[in-house]
């Protein structure tokens, strides 16, 4: 029996371990009981937010890509191009098996290998016959970057919302994924023909992005930080409302002041600066979100309510709730202070 509560005492402590406290939650629920035992009230409690509409299934969003074919002697004059054996490496099992990541750079290779024998032949026969394979093949790389973005695992992995904040103390992987996003973005360009001549991307370069998102769970937290600081701001304000009566005159102003502090030393100098980390960063990763995760008009549908909610740059719906929540709250203590005379700071 006693051996068994050990058990039960390690699983406990070990689940614990695993299953860190919702800090942003710990630091609302500080900061309106501190405000509630001002106010003599009792204190709110704190719900968890909800859940975020989760990326659809890669078999919902990948496309197939049509195959650009031609005969045995017209396939050997990319011999003459120095291709004949990447394609040839291509069409083999091993090759059929790659990545979608692997895809693309293939098929962004191939077409700057076409591009440079275009540059360096005078042979007008094989000119035009390289011309032909150039643009049927051109409006295919868009595709095969779509392909990644929606099929790759880490990819996947990371543009899946969690059910975790960030840490406050330090918002680890944040670097990787924007490294790993703006190198998509730059293949994504590429693949639209916007970056003719530029040195195309290595196999090792684009492994190095990949393995930042492996097991980086930063991207998919931030969503669900946004989306909670949105959710306790509500909450919040539904609590605060009271301010909106308070007395402030007579004994009501020295109470006003400590409601004040409240606010300062818990909201300001504590959530508010978590605020503005999480603020910047999306600021950052949100074009290169919303450029990257453009679908394809026959993906447009799959894609509208994820998107509308985590993709559309400053416009996606986590974004614009938390900043005109925190505007709302910010407004709120403003009108009160502005009641009773007393200065903010």
């Amino acid at each position: 029996m006693y051996g068994s509560n050990i058990v039960i005492g390690l699983a406990c402590l070990w689940l614990t371990a695993c299953s860190p406290p919702n800090e942003l939650e710990d630091h609302f629920q500080t900061y309106l009981k501190r405000v509630a035992h001002v106010l003599e009230v009792a204190e709110p409690t704190l719900s968890r937010a909800s859940a975020l509409p989760p990326l659809p299934p890669q078999r919902a969003l990948q496309q197939q890509q049509p195959r650009v074919s031609t005969g045995l002697l017209d396939a050997l004059k990319l011999g003459r191009c120095g291709l004949l054996d990447m394609v040839g490496e291509h069409n083999s099992p091993i090759g059929k098996s790659r990545t979608a990541a692997a895809q693309l750079l293939y098929h962004l290779t191939f077409q700057q290998g076409l591009q440079r024998c275009l540059a360096n032949t005078e042979d007008a026969e094989l000119t035009g016959w390289l011309h032909d394979i150039a643009a049927q093949k051109a409006p295919l790389l868009p595709g095969y970057h779509w392909n990644m973005m929606v099929a790759e695992p880490d990819i996947r992995a990371a543009l899946t919302p969690r059910q975790r904040t960030l840490a406050f103390a330090q918002q680890d992987g944040y670097q990787e994924t924007v490294n790993a996003f703006i190198l998509f973005e730059r293949l994504q360009a590429e693949a639209r023909g916007k970056k003719p001549g530029v040195r195309l991307l290595t196999q090792k370069e684009l492994n190095q992005a990949l393995s930042g998102l492996y097991r980086n769970e930063y991207l998919g937290r931030l969503f669900y930080s946004l989306h909670s600081a949105a959710h306790y701001l509500d909450q919040s304000l539904a609590f605060l409302q009271q301010l909106e009566h308070f007395d402030c005159h007579r004994g009501g102003r020295i109470r006003a002041e400590r409601l004040r502090n409240a606010m300062r030393r818990y909201y300001i100098d504590g959530i508010q600066g978590y605020f503005g980390r999480i603020d910047r960063q999306f600021v950052e990763l949100a074009p290169l979100l919303q450029s990257t995760l453009n679908p394809p008009p026959a993906r447009q549908e799959q894609m509208r309510v994820y998107r509308n909610h985590v993709g559309a740059g400053l416009h996606s719906e986590i974004y614009r709730r938390y900043r005109s929540l925190t505007l709302a709250h910010a407004r709120l203590w403003q009108r009160f202070l502005q009641r009773c005379d007393i200065s903010p700071t």
